[in-house]
């Protein structure tokens, strides 16, 4: 199961948040996978995958094929909300494909009977534009499919589906982009009418 740490770069304290695998997960905040050359690529939502490698350095892939590398891989997601810098409210659904051996979960989240999925809901900041949330795996936590769905502000905003794949050498130095991931990039943006997203921001607008 998931045991979610917040600010993780900025203050070591953890949180009690959960989602739902077969062993323990951490939230983290890795900065995102940054485009390659000078120019940056146009703001967009993806999932995306960050990895320890054996000389310390944290390496981004723009993909959602999570290796499970413990204590070394996190996996996230980056959605584009444009607009102003703000508090949202967050609603964030993952679903499993194998249920929990463990929860640790916070007033924030509710686990399922069966545990195989955590709901979270929290209030969340949009920074530049961009809202984002990782986790990372830590030992125990066990292959197959992991859905996040999510909501802002009441609305249905996105799907990102990711794969959690062994690495039975454990590998630092894996490479996700090789890996084979069934639903690979299996991850959409809900459009909101311009009516509904102008209404919106222009309620949330700092005075």
């Amino acid at each position: 199961m998931y045991a979610p740490l917040r600010r993780l770069l900025a203050a070591c304290s953890m949180l009690a948040l959960t989602a739902v695998s077969t062993a323990v997960l951490a939230q983290s905040t890795p900065t995102p996978p940054k485009p390659p050359g000078d120019k940056p690529k146009a703001v967009r939502s993806i999932p995306y995958v960050s990895i320890t490698a054996e000389d310390g350095k944290q390496r981004h892939y723009e993909t959602n094929a999570i290796p499970l590398l413990f204590n070394r891989a996190c996996f996230g997601w980056r959605m584009y909300l444009g607009g102003p810098n703000r508090v949202v409210s967050l609603k964030e659904v993952l679903t499993t494909s194998l249920p929990a051996e463990q929860v640790i979960a916070g007033p924030e989240t509710e686990v399922n009977a069966d545990k195989t999925q955590a709901t979270t809901r929290m209030l969340e900041t949009v920074q530049d534009g961009v809202l984002q949330r990782s986790w990372c795996i830590i030992p125990g936590d066990q292959p197959g499919t992991y859905t996040y769905d999510i909501t802002i502000d009441g609305e249905p905003r996105g799907e990102f589906v990711f794969c959690a794949i062994e690495v039975p050498d454990q590998n630092p130095n894996t490479d996700p982009r090789d890996l084979n991931c069934p639903n690979k990039f299996n991850s959409v943006e809900r459009a909101r009418p311009p009516a509904a997203t102008a209404y919106a921001l222009s309620r949330r607008a700092p005075s």
